[in-house]
């Protein structure tokens, strides 16, 4: 017997909402466009670090998305958000962060008056070679009071934006890579890395969110399967 008092097609919808997690294929999105804008900055970067998606980040940020919170949360990297009242598009999401860039001046570090910067310079911060990511279906974000819209955050790591440091070091491209890492695409990747970077293992990149995306999605889904029965 249901006791909600909902609807069932609504309680299957309020079930699956608890479950908003990107999908692995969502995670290989935002690691393939960060290295990809990465590899695109002008002037080009003596040493960019090719970033690799990080577990224990994707858990940080996963669990500050179902805070519904707009702000940075203390954790170990910084982080990057993004709010949308239509479907999550998380390409368009990197591709607003990217687009900061034309307020930004990297000669004199400064951003124009009355615009944000920061997650520009943190996508293309040298020094970060982690990142991870998390969504939630947020009734209400708190800090901006945005209201039924989906949350992205992304953890970096190293973080970005240190007092009077540029982003990244202008030059030929990969001239400074560090010992152990080779020029691959203008950016400077491991050595003993394999070949395709830009995959999300899930049994390292997301099995916190995953299997509990996974247990919360058939459970709506037994129940709508006992009703129509």
């Amino acid at each position: 017997m249901l006791s909600s008092g909902l609807p069932p097609v609504l309680l299957v919808l309020s079930v699956l909402e608890l479950s908003w997690s990107l999908s692995d294929e969502e995670k290989k999105i935002i690691l393939d466009e960060h290295n990809k804008y990465r590899s695109q900055v002008s002037p080009p970067a003596k040493a960019m670090m090719k970033m690799t998606w990080d577990a224990d980040l994707e858990v940080d940020a996963q669990e500050h998305a179902e805070k519904c919170s707009w702000t940075q949360n203390g954790g170990p990297g910084r982080l990057n958000l993004f709010a949308t009242a239509s479907t999550l598009d998380v390409e368009l999401a990197i591709e607003e962060w990217n687009g900061e860039r034309k307020f930004y001046n990297l000669t004199t570090s400064t951003c124009v008056p009355g615009q944000t910067c920061d997650n520009y310079t943190q996508v293309v911060w040298a020094e970060t070679t982690r990142i991870g990511c998390g969504s939630s279906f947020c009734k209400k974000i708190h800090g901006i009071g945005t209201e039924n819209a989906h949350l992205l955050v992304c953890s970096y790591y190293p973080p970005s934006n240190i007092k009077d440091k540029k982003p990244y070091m202008e030059g030929p491209s990969c001239k400074m890579c560090p010992r152990g890492r080779v020029c691959v695409n203008n950016l400077c990747e491991e050595l003993e890395t394999n070949s395709d970077q830009t995959s999300v293992d899930p049994s390292k990149g997301g099995a916190p969110s995953t299997c509990l995306g996974l247990s919360l999605f058939l459970l709506p889904s037994a129940i709508l399967l006992g009703l129509l029965l």
